[in-house]
């Protein structure tokens, strides 16, 4: 048992892990999730599996920022990227967004627009991507052709700002605390302010001051539209991609960070770190944002590459006040935890990160079991004693069923749940199964209809056609990688039914 104030103490010692008003927010700790492109929103709308993902990271008093989203159907480059333009977008943000704040949360939504990190088969009518410019991205080594961009006119780049200040109105509809807009990694906004990628002769080519212009229209519509205090930025001055670079980050970082201390109140700018650089034979952060962390206001994020030992060093020496961590905290939704015990991170796999399978690489990352946290606060864990002690609860007992060998008695009995919309299946019951198995112990799912005259409940599951095998599969899966045995019910409710197919019997 460990006491509250020993508890806070050990969190105290940890700069990562201290608490951090920002703006009118409190955080109970500065590790954030970063914004991370996932593709698994089928048609541009968010899915419920996405409720699960940021739930599962999600922290009391933490700060989660969603993934880059759409503001337009022009600003799509990558498949199945959610959306927050149409009503319906709107509608399935909010039950991912409630999710999180039952966690205790905030969430902020990254509103972005690709600009020509795109190809016709993402635009409408598969016209030509836009841009600052008509120079199409030099195709890298993966084989990934962009399509040739087409340079917006003067008088339609008021239309693009317009779509960042309804997205952002939106956002706060959808319920979101707030909005970060992408201004990074060579998309729209960067591919206005980085020399290498604007050849304009207007009011938005040029200078310094003209390059950025588009970038500040846009901050200030959406500061106009739902206060400073709800709005971030994400900036990338130093990085090199899509062809997107400056001749001088330093200047160019200077000038938006000068820009945002225009706007009282402007609650954060989250900057991306230089390439790291190669120092006695390991990867390190070179902390090249030093001059716009003490230029800028307000609160400073950084991101890029950053470890427990790094991020904790970036926080104590004032260097950053928060800290993003991206693919880290993908493969461990329970990150500031694992931080806090110091304890093992599991990897991640990066052929999963832009699948678009609802589970694997989303939410089956584990968590710390609990006796992995008290072995490491103990130090030690007696197995034996352990084992000894289970074996004395009949329950805990193992058993073996047929050919199946089970390592203790306990077993879930089927449950009707009525979440399968539309008799498939959903992701979320991968969640929901995972959460209940144990190694070599039984599962009976919910019951589940043998045909189309079967049901007698709403969104029951069926399994009678391949939509439904093909939909369970996944969840299976979910359930015999925890080592768990899986049965299925099948279900013919016969009388029990209605003409309109439901009837309650509770």
């Amino acid at each position: 048992m460990v006491h509250a104030p020993a508890k806070e103490a050990a969190a105290a010692a940890i700069p990562l892990l201290t608490p951090y008003k920002m703006g009118q927010l409190e955080l109970s700790h500065r590790v954030v999730l970063a914004p991370l492109t996932r593709c698994r929103s089928y048609g541009n709308v968010p899915q419920p599996h996405a409720a699960v993902y940021y739930s599962q990271r999600a922290t009391r008093g933490g700060l989660l920022i969603a993934e880059a989203t759409d503001i337009s159907p022009t600003a799509q480059g990558y498949p199945e990227t959610p959306g927050i333009y149409t009503q319906q977008q709107i509608e399935a943000w909010k039950p991912i967004v409630d999710a999180v704040h039952r966690k205790g949360a905030l969430f902020f939504l990254q509103i972005w627009h690709v600009g020509r990190v795109s190809t016709t088969d993402f635009q409408p009518n598969g016209q030509a991507p836009i841009s600052s410019t008509d120079k199409q991205i030099t195709p890298d080594d993966s084989g990934m052709v962009y399509s040739k961009p087409r340079r917006l006119r003067t008088d339609e780049i008021p239309h693009i700002v317009d779509d960042f200040r309804r997205a952002a109105r939106n956002a706060i509809e959808a319920g979101f605390d707030g909005v970060e807009i992408h201004g990074a990694h060579g998309y729209l906004l960067e591919q206005f302010m980085k020399d290498s990628s604007n050849d304009r002769t207007d009011e938005y080519g040029g200078s310094l001051e003209n390059r950025c212009r588009f970038a500040v229209e846009v901050i200030d519509a959406v500061v106009a539209e739902v206060g400073a205090h709800r709005v971030g930025i994400r900036l990338s001055p130093f990085v090199d991609f899509m062809d997107c670079f400056d001749s001088n980050p330093v200047a160019l970082g200077s000038y938006m960070v000068q820009q945002l201390n225009k706007h009282q109140g402007f609650l954060y700018c989250h900057m991306v770190e230089p390439r790291m650089a190669i120092v006695e034979g390991r990867r390190k952060i070179t902390h090249g944002l030093l001059p716009f962390r003490k230029q800028f206001n307000g609160t400073f994020i950084a991101a890029g590459g950053y470890d427990l030992e790094e991020g904790n060093k970036v926080v104590a020496d004032g260097y950053a006040d928060l800290v993003a961590y991206g693919r880290l905290f993908l493969a461990n939704p329970d990150l500031p935890r694992r931080f806090e015990l110091d304890a093992p991170l599991n990897k991640y796999d990066r052929s999963t990160f832009y699948t678009q399978d609802p589970v694997v690489g989303y939410t089956d990352y584990p968590f710390l079991e609990e006796i992995d946290e008290e072995r490491i606060k103990l130090g030690v864990v007696n197995m034996v004693q352990a084992k000894a002690a289970a074996a004395a609860i009949q329950l805990l007992a193992p058993y073996k069923m047929g050919r199946f060998e089970l390592s203790h008695r306990v077993v879930l009995a089927p449950l009707t749940r009525c979440r399968s919309y539309g008799h498939v299946p959903q992701p979320h019951a991968a969640l929901y199964y995972s959460q209940r198995a144990t190694n070599g112990g039984l599962l009976i799912s919910e019951a589940t209809g043998v045909s189309a005259t079967g049901e007698g409940y709403p969104e029951i599951p069926g399994v009678w056609t391949r939509q439904q095998v093909e939909a369970w599969k996944p969840i299976v899966d979910t359930v015999h990688r925890k080592g768990a045995l899986f049965f299925c019910q099948l279900a013919h409710v016969g009388r029990a039914s209605t003409n309109g197919n439901y009837i309650y019997c509770w």
